[in-house]
């Protein structure tokens, strides 16, 4: 029922990965290039998500179906 916000959620998932990653190399270069590389992934996902909920909004729905078929009509 809620797959656009099922597939938002599961893309913020790498950034946890990322994070760790810099973290369990037990170095403060790599621990500082993984801060920086969340950051640019925060910012990208940001835009992904407001694209995304504008599309949710113009279709009406948090169904990939729903939001299908709402093109089609354009």
């Amino acid at each position: 029922m809620f797959g656009g916000l099922f597939f938002l959620c599961c893309t913020g998932f790498g950034v946890y990965i990322l994070m760790g990653r810099g973290w369990a190399s037990n170095s403060n270069y790599a621990l500082l290039g993984a801060t920086r590389g969340v950051a640019q992934t925060i910012s990208y996902e940001v835009r992904l998500a407001l694209i995304f909920l504008s599309l949710i909004v113009m279709g009406g729905s948090f169904q990939f179906k729903a939001l299908f078929a709402s093109q089609t009509l354009i």
